[in-house]
């Protein structure tokens, strides 16, 4: 089992003992260095050194996007850009998640800091290897945005006029987004498991990956 979340770094006890009930065993957090050190999102005002951690759950960071990428990543013209240098630039990147999720004992949680764009980037990989239908895939992709409508509109709100409706499209994730990023993953590498070897990532390695949500 795979659960894609926003940033746990900073739960409260009752979060803790939430993802504890819900069995998972594994958190991977795929911020930055940057952002583990101290880029806090106003979400989660609490300080890391408060943060609680429940016994028995292994905490593993595999940044999926390092910060020299990051910078890379400003001058894309929009968000497929942005996940076409992710998948450019982070190749080892995603080697170093997808080994983490394939060497897991029980349920894996895996975040960045808002659970939109790079843990919606794995999910759908993830979903792809296990041979799920594009139609769900693309369709799990955009839940994101009902999940996340209240915060859209608070930092719609606090955006300038002139930049929201190029941060309206930044927010989104519309399905044609995630299957663009498929596509490309197809035509460039074969799929995502050629992307995985290509990245170094064993056959068996990749075998239980798909496993893990068949």
């Amino acid at each position: 089992m795979a659960v894609r979340s926003d940033c746990v770094a900073y739960l409260t006890e009752a979060g803790c003992s939430a993802m504890r009930d819900y069995g998972v065993t594994t958190v991977i957090d795929l911020r930055s260095a940057s952002e583990v050190a101290g880029a806090l999102d106003e979400r989660f005002p609490r300080t890391a050194a408060d943060a609680p951690r429940p016994a028995g759950v292994t905490y593993l960071h595999r940044a999926l996007v390092d910060d020299v990428t990051f910078d890379r990543m400003r001058g894309a013209k929009d968000m497929l850009e942005r996940y076409l240098l992710m998948l450019q630039y982070r190749q080892s990147g995603f080697r170093e998640i997808f080994e983490s999720l394939a060497q897991a004992d029980g349920p894996v949680l895996f975040h960045c800091m808002a659970g939109k764009d790079r843990t919606g980037l794995v999910a759908a990989m993830l979903l792809e290897l296990a041979g799920v239908s594009r139609d769900a895939v693309a369709a799990d992709f955009a839940e994101t945005d009902r999940q996340l409508s209240s915060w859209y509109e608070t930092w719609l709100g606090r955006a300038a006029p002139e930049a929201r409706l190029a941060m309206r499209d930044d927010l989104s994730c519309p399905p044609e987004r995630i299957l663009a990023v498929l596509d490309h993953l197809s035509v460039r590498w074969g799929g995502v498991a050629g992307y995985l070897e290509a990245a170094g990532m064993s056959a068996a390695g990749i075998d239980r990956v798909s496993a893990r949500l068949a």
